[in-house]
């Protein structure tokens, strides 16, 4: 398993001074500057979903000043905050079918008809979060995730300073 990625002031392992400003240049910014703010448009997926609007919202206003997402994130923003909306409505839903399990105490058919709804939302739910994590992670809206996106571009720096003809005969 890989060692988890680890913002710079947080690591004790020796770099040179090179490779540490490579890093701090990384960490400043994980995404090129293209002269301008990044127009991020909700994704046909999101359309007729409120809940995933707010989603979106939310998302970019506490993004605001962050130069991790561009243009080309929009969908997978969209597949996320999509799946935030559908995480809230299971929300609701394993309300009800708590609510319908105290209900039915007494009753052994009811009671194991709502075991078997609190199963299948408890499973749909799981799968959900999971998702939602990995999608956060990949778009950089958890601390990891933004660490390692700063690694990869350092690391691209890098490589590109070490041999800036290095991708003229595709190696």
């Amino acid at each position: 398993m890989p060692t988890a990625p680890k913002v710079l002031d947080n690591m004790s392992k020796n770099l040179t001074e090179e490779e540490r400003q490579l890093r701090e240049q990384a960490e400043d910014g994980v995404i090129p500057d293209r002269g301008r703010e990044s127009r991020m448009e909700k994704p046909a997926i999101m359309t007729k979903n409120a809940a995933a609007g707010r989603y979106w919202r939310k998302v970019l206003e506490r993004m605001d000043g962050l130069v991790i997402l561009d243009d080309l994130d929009s969908d997978a923003l969209g597949v996320y905050c999509v799946m935030l909306a559908r995480y809230e409505s299971q929300c609701k839903v394993l309300v009800q079918v708590t609510k319908q399990l105290k209900d039915a105490k007494d009753k052994p058919e009811a009671v194991a008809d709502a075991v078997a709804k609190l199963d299948a939302v408890s499973g749909k739910m799981q799968s959900l979060e999971r998702n939602i994590l990995q999608y956060a992670e990949k778009l950089g809206l958890t601390p990891s995730g933004r660490v390692r996106l700063a690694q990869k571009r350092a690391q691209a720096a890098a490589e590109a300073q070490a041999d800036p003809d290095g991708d003229l005969y595709g190696d």
